[in-house]
């Protein structure tokens, strides 16, 4: 079964980047480009984990973060946060499954995906 990932950076090359790290025949790769879209098209593709930039214009990825978490019908889908802290109370208070500091490996990213798409379906 395809697995849905929205991906939401305000950057088009990160964006790209992300894409070509996700690759792979068992994943349909949905891509925002800012918080507001992010929230449109989550609502839309209902995805199975959400990639975030921590830092985007307007909405940033922790507010879509916590959106999704209070989000009865969507607090379980898993999130990532990419963020530029290494640790902080306002990413723990946003509730990302996993947050990952930049630079971020690929590897880690890709660990970090497919443990927790697995755990959603266990």
């Amino acid at each position: 079964m395809v697995k849905k990932i929205l991906i939401a950076d305000a950057d088009p090359s990160r964006r790209t980047l992300l894409r070509a790290t996700l690759q792979d025949p068992r994943y349909e790769i949905i891509e925002a480009s800012g918080g507001v879209q992010a929230l449109a098209l989550r609502e839309r593709h209902r995805p199975d984990l959400v990639i975030l930039d921590e830092a985007m214009p307007g909405v940033s990825g922790m507010e879509v973060c916590r959106a999704i978490k209070r989000d009865r019908g969507a607090g379980n889908t898993p999130v990532i946060l990419l963020t530029e802290q290494e640790t902080s109370t306002a990413i723990g208070e946003a509730g990302p499954d996993v947050f990952l500091p930049k630079p971020y490996s690929p590897l880690r990213l890709l660990e970090a995906v497919e443990k927790l798409l697995s755990q959603a379906e266990g």
